[in-house]
């Protein structure tokens, strides 16, 4: 893959664009408001816009207002020669825009209020800007006057409009305008840089054993959730049964040193599983593997008549008092039980795996 074609697989897509347009016009303009609301620079008195923004062939991004009735946002894609056009037939404001500066919307934001500031920095500077402030005073202490005295009030309007029109001319010329043939050839003097981002991925078997291992723990922590959420179902349905109810502690502590030998086996099944294809290749060894899956597949049952035990348990609340201590009673010596297997189960396959060993 060449690096034109990794640098078109990251373009933005028009939505995301007319997301970049929004958020550095909201910007401007609610930083135009803030830091000089009596005198706002161009671009904020003029709105709203016709908004296109324009990704150019190099990256760099090219926005276009024109004055419209309302906010409309457009996204393009356009070469050299289609944008030039646009700009010399006239557009109320153009912004460029390099894209090592603009890699997120929230770099957008803060170009939009650096620009704003700019702005109004500039016209503060300007004595055509000083000049219309001054103007705008004087229009206001002419405007009182009128409203104290109706008699020239009539008079006063056609003059305080013919100064207003002055005021307005004298900030527009007040902002030195944007040199857009300039702004253009800056951007498309620009030269891209491409990076390209090499991941290397493990063996994919160790990924396979990584992703085999989360799903097993995965497995456990689901089953062991769901004995703690019945226990604990059973705990809330029977809150007026204390004697009954002081046996569930014990009895949830038993499931879990359960589940714990339940793990032991587990782990000792996976050291031997590498072994067993090689070492269990005799009719003998293959019914003693059979033998084992039966027990294991006993255990599994025990296990899955204990959680229906439970869940039965939540389906009699009204007859709780004497069945729930006939199960806790089932429950308890079907746990003590299946334990004991358990431990000879363990006992077994430790001796088994060591004699493997040998």
């Amino acid at each position: 893959m060449d690096d034109t074609k990794d640098a078109r697989s990251a373009l933005p897509t028009p939505t995301e664009m007319v997301a970049y347009a929004r958020e550095y016009l909201r910007s401007y303009f609610d930083t135009a408001e803030e830091k000089s609301p009596n005198n706002l620079p161009p671009m904020a008195q003029q709105a709203p816009y016709n908004v296109e923004i324009c990704l150019l062939p190099n990256g760099c991004y090219a926005m276009l207002l024109n004055g419209s009735q309302e906010m409309k946002f457009k996204a393009s894609f356009k070469n050299w020669d289609e944008i030039q056009d646009i700009v010399l037939r006239g557009v109320d404001f153009f912004i460029g825009f390099y894209p090592h500066e603009m890699r997120g919307i929230g770099d957008w934001k803060k170009r939009g209020r650096r620009d704003a500031i700019r702005d109004i920095r500039l016209m503060s500077d300007s004595e055509l800007s000083q000049a219309a402030g001054k103007l705008s005073i004087a229009i206001e202490d002419m405007t009182r006057l009128a409203a104290t005295n109706p008699a020239l009030a009539e008079q006063t309007k056609e003059h305080v409009q013919l100064l207003r029109d002055i005021e307005d001319k004298l900030r527009r010329r007040g902002f030195a305008p944007v040199d857009m043939i300039a702004t253009l050839q800056d951007l498309k003097a620009y030269k891209p840089t491409y990076e390209k981002m090499i991941i290397e991925y493990p063996d994919k078997a160790i990924m396979e054993k990584i992703l085999d291992g989360v799903e097993e723990l995965m497995s456990l922590q689901q089953r062991m959730d769901s004995i703690e959420s019945r226990m604990f179902e059973v705990e809330r349905m029977s809150a007026m049964k204390k004697p009954e109810m002081d046996q569930i502690p014990e009895l949830k502590e038993r499931l879990e040193k359960l589940e714990g030998h339940l793990e032991k086996v587990s782990n000792i099944l996976h050291l031997l599983n590498s072994k067993v294809e090689k070492y269990f290749t005799q009719t003998a060894e293959a019914e003693k593997l059979a033998k084992l899956e039966v027990k294991l597949a006993e255990t599994s049952k025990r296990i899955d008549a204990l959680m229906e035990a439970v869940a039965k348990v939540q389906g009699k609340q009204e007859t709780m008092g004497t069945e729930l201590s006939k199960e806790i009673a089932k429950m308890r010596a079907d746990l003590e039980t299946t334990r004991k297997k358990v431990k000879r189960l363990e006992s077994h396959f430790i001796s088994f795996a060591k004699s493997v060993e040998e």
